[in-house]
C-alpha cells in the first residue's frame, strides 16, 4: 500500500532511508511534547497529531519495505508483547513495593 505510492510517483526510497526519516519523525514528537511542557498545549496539539501520523506512516512503509506486509498481524504481535511487558512491569513493581514494607 505505502510502497505503491512511492512506485506510483516514481520515488526510489530504500528501507534504510525510511528508517532515517522515521528517526527524525520521532524527534519531532519529542520536540512537540517539550514545547507543550514549556509553553502549553495551545497551538501544538494539532502539530503533535500530525507528527504521530507521519511517524506511523514511515513505520508502516518500513514494515512493507522489510516484507512485513500484514500490518494487522504486526499490530496483534505488538499488542500481545505490550501486554506481556506491562504485566512484567506491574509484577516487578509490586515485588519492589513488598520489599519496602
Amino acid at each position: 500500500m505505502y510502497q505503491d505510492i512511492l512506485i506510483g510517483q516514481g520515488v526510489k526510497q530504500t528501507a534504510e532511508f525510511t528508517a532515517r526519516v522515521l528517526t527524525y519523525e520521532i524527534g519531532d514528537i519529542h520536540k512537540l511534547m517539550i514545547y507543550q511542557e514549556r509553553f502549553g498545549k495551545t497551538g501544538y496539539i494539532g502539530e503533535l497529531k500530525i507528527a504521530l501520523a507521519d511517524a506511523r506512516t514511515m513505520l508502516n512503509l518500513l514494515s512493507e519495505q522489510l516484507g512485513y506486509n500484514d500490518l494487522e498481524e504486526l499490530d496483534e504481535i505488538g499488542h500481545e508483547r505490550f501486554v506481556n511487558r506491562i504485566c512484567e512491569v506491574s509484577k516487578h513493581g509490586k515485588e519492589i513495593e513488598s520489599e519496602k514494607e
